[in-house]
């Protein structure tokens, strides 16, 4: 549950998060049956998506349009925290959560923040029991750090969305400084805050992923 149309923007998540292949592995010990990301949300869908249900589930969800009567992305969009799917007092009048308990989806909880790139949730989903109390907390703090990284624009200053710009439009670092009036050292300083601040490896990818969270329009 939510799971939002395929049509929404391609989703750089994996490249966004780091150690994501070790971090989605260290979720699915608890979301046995898969897990389903959205970050940026918005009347269009989220910006940034990633889903590991069944596809079996993603396509049916697809296919009858049941985001428009499900109960858990009904809950994600007025509230924040994290709630057991079968804590949420919502009506289900199409049935989405019997449909999604013949794929494996017996039991699950959502998790949902607001960032300054709209709302973000997270849904996990196992077959055998109910999710402990620890584990909503952990999987709860490691949602809090995957929102922070991806979609949180207020630590960049306005410097080093300057840099970011010049890059992207293809300037080198001496260009750049003198585009600015600073030194080439400056320049260099605000680059690497910038990567960071985005958890980036390079300069490149740190463009990537301010393009990405469309911090340089």
């Amino acid at each position: 549950m939510p799971l939002m149309q395929p049509t929404v923007k391609s989703s750089m998540i994996a490249t966004m998060i780091p150690n994501f292949d070790r971090e989605r592995a260290k979720l699915r010990e608890i979301a046995t049956s898969g897990f389903v990301l959205g970050l940026g949300m918005s009347w269009q869908g989220p910006e940034h998506l990633h889903s590991e249900f069944p596809e079996e589930w993603r396509n049916l969800y697809e296919r009858e349009n049941l985001y428009v009567g499900d109960p858990v992305l009904l809950w994600h969009i007025v509230n924040t925290g994290f709630r057991r799917w079968s804590e949420i007092r919502l009506p289900d009048a199409v049935g989405v959560m019997k449909k999604a308990r013949t794929f494996g989806l017996n039991y699950g909880a959502v998790f949902a923040q607001k960032s300054d790139g709209g709302r973000c949730f997270l849904s996990v989903a196992r077959d055998d029991r109910e999710l402990e109390n620890n584990e909503l907390e952990q999987i709860d703090a490691k949602f809090r750090v995957w929102v922070d990284l991806i979609m949180d624009r207020s630590v960049l200053t306005p410097g080093e969305l300057d840099i970011l710009r010049a890059f992207r439009d293809g300037f080198a670092q001496r260009e750049t400084a003198e585009m600015f009036g600073i030194s080439e050292s400056a320049v260099k300083q605000r680059a690497l805050k910038a990567c960071s601040k985005l958890n980036a490896r390079t300069r490149t990818q740190a463009v990537a992923i301010a393009v990405a969270r469309n911090y340089l329009e």
